[in-house]
């Protein structure tokens, strides 16, 4: 029986090895990832053709280039995608532009140019209703307003605007109708433009306002963006506002952050239980806020602040059943992963992510390098990865909610963008495609070692044996509300003793050779 249940932890175990797969190879880490079709669509770079659009169902078998649109090495796809009627729309450049508007079904034959006449003057892509809006930046200050219903004779100009500079730092849908956000010329404000398709029902919506510094536009840009209720919400610099796509229904519901002395330096928005969630950090204070807005009482409130006295690592929101996970500041001055009850809006640290004691030399805060990211893969696992270190290194860690744990995976360090898909995340990382499977709490052990657990379930013991001469550094049994119940003086002869615990379920943490594994047992 011994024998069998060995075999048995020995296959697991090296199933759980295979936890990372790689799927393919490039020139330079894909990017860009979306899902189409029940697929994985992205931006992947090989020798012979150059950066092209790539599909992917997950598999490596199945993982292929859509089409080399500019031939040879010259790369084709840039920024700016969309659906519509279950095709993908993207911008791309070719021989005899330097960027159209070319539409695809998934395979070479039905990816088409749809417009001849942008010559890369156009940088996003909007779907409203069953049409695509988007913009063309012509002369100095000027635009003007298209439409397209995915066709080249249904692309319809709609009108020209005057007076306003750099490109939209917003383009987005309320009510079937187009919303766009754009820099007035010699200014540093910006304004909210609206447009039904016609030149009658396209102008602005909003006076001219600044923004609070999260944007990527700087602080003429407005953030936040969402949609609640079939209103379109974003804060300005001092205010939040909230439009329905008309002039008459455009508010200013009330103050926020005030970002006049400290602009923000990062910015987040959820909706959770039919109520909205800002986000604002300073790196300049050290300061995290979260303000609460209900639709219903239109009452605008600051339920959560969190400071420090030194710098600690923002990140975005994301929900579970019951509560918002995001980065800030612990009791220690570091980087916990925090979560905030939405009953009563207590705030619960779960794992430290970052040490503050470390920090560049040359530290100047930029969102998209220095804040961390969190992805939901299951309904029990969260992706986290972290901003950059003093190394321009990023550290990734798989949470567990039911578990209650969160640990740091070699695999999944350094990676800039990922996607999640069927429950299994997929990340660009060193020149390669790779998926990382279920089970994502258990951390991948190495090629140099093996840990045996048995049995499990148990009633009196558990046996712990390392294989290929390592040693088990430390052993640590947790109940599922995190509180340690055995720790490693309690480990003698590869044996831990849990007799004495109640019947139910716990995790087993085990080091071994620098890695940190995490099981889940049952006690009898």
């Amino acid at each position: 029986m011994k024998t069998k249940l060995l075999l048995f932890f020995l296959l697991f175990l090296t199933i759980q090895s295979n936890a990372q797969q790689l799927i393919y190879n490039f020139i330079s880490s894909p990017s860009t990832f979306k899902i189409f079709n029940d697929k994985i669509i992205f931006y992947g770079n090989q020798e012979d053709t150059g950066r092209e659009l790539w599909l992917s169902d997950g598999t490596p078998s199945n993982t292929k280039i859509l089409k080399d649109i500019y031939l040879g090495t010259e790369p084709s796809v840039k920024s700016g995608s969309t659906i519509l009627n279950n095709k993908f729309y993207f911008i791309a450049r070719d021989e005899s532009s330097e960027g159209e508007i070319w539409e695809t079904d998934g395979t070479d034959s039905g990816t088409k140019k749809v417009t001849n006449f942008i010559n890369g003057r156009t940088f996003k892509l909007t779907t409203v209703g069953d049409k695509i809006f988007f913009l063309v930046r012509l002369e100095t200050n000027k635009f003007q307003v298209w439409k397209t219903d995915g066709t080249t004779n249904g692309t319809v100009f709609i009108k020209e605007i005057s007076d306003y500079s750099n490109n939209s730092t917003f383009e987005g849908n309320c009510n079937n109708t187009f919303i766009f956000t754009i820099q007035v010329a010699s200014t540093m404000n910006s304004r909210v433009w609206r447009s039904d398709g016609t030149a009658d029902g396209t102008y602005p919506i909003t006076q001219q306002m600044d923004g609070n510094g999260s944007d990527s536009g700087g602080t003429a840009g407005f953030t936040q963006y969402i949609v609640h209720n079939n209103k379109l919400y974003f804060v300005t610099r001092y205010f939040l506002y909230e439009t329905d796509g008309t002039l008459e229904n455009t508010k200013n519901i009330g103050n926020v952050w005030n970002a006049q002395n400290n602009i923000v330096g990062h910015s987040s928005v959820i909706e959770a239980n039919n109520k909205l969630y800002f986000m604002f950090y300073s790196s300049e204070l050290n300061k995290l806020s979260i303000w609460k807005f209900d639709d219903i009482t239109k009452n605008l409130t600051e339920i959560y602040v969190n400071t420090s006295n030194k710098y600690f690592t923002p990140s975005n929101f994301s929900k579970t059943d019951d509560s918002l996970l995001f980065l800030g500041s612990n009791s220690n001055g570091n980087t916990s992963l925090l979560s905030l009850n939405l009953n009563d809006y207590s705030v619960k640290d779960l794992k430290e992510i970052v040490n503050n004691d470390v920090q560049r030399s040359d530290f100047f805060f930029v969102s998209f390098y220095d804040s961390a990211t969190i992805y939901k893969v299951t309904k029990d696992e969260y992706f986290i990865s972290s901003g950059i270190d003093e190394k321009f290194l990023r550290k990734g860690w798989i949470f567990n909610k039911t578990l209650n744990t969160a640990e740091n995976v070699n695999e999944l360090d350094n990676i800039t963008q990922a996607v999640v898909f069927k429950e299994n995340l997929y990340y660009g990382k060193e020149m390669k495609l790779w998926k990382y499977g279920n089970n994502l709490s258990t951390p991948i052990v190495g090629k140099k070692s093996s840990l045996l657990f048995f049995p499990n379930p148990t009633t009196n013991v558990i046996n712990v044996k390392a294989g290929n001469d390592n040693q088990v550094e430390s052993v640590q049994i947790f109940d599922l509300n995190g509180r340690i119940v055995i720790n490693s003086s309690d480990f003698l002869d590869d044996k831990i003793d849990v007799s004495r615990l109640s019947a139910g379920a716990y995790v087993l943490k085990v080091k071994v050779n620098g890695t940190e594994i995490s099981k889940k047992i049952i006690k009898n």
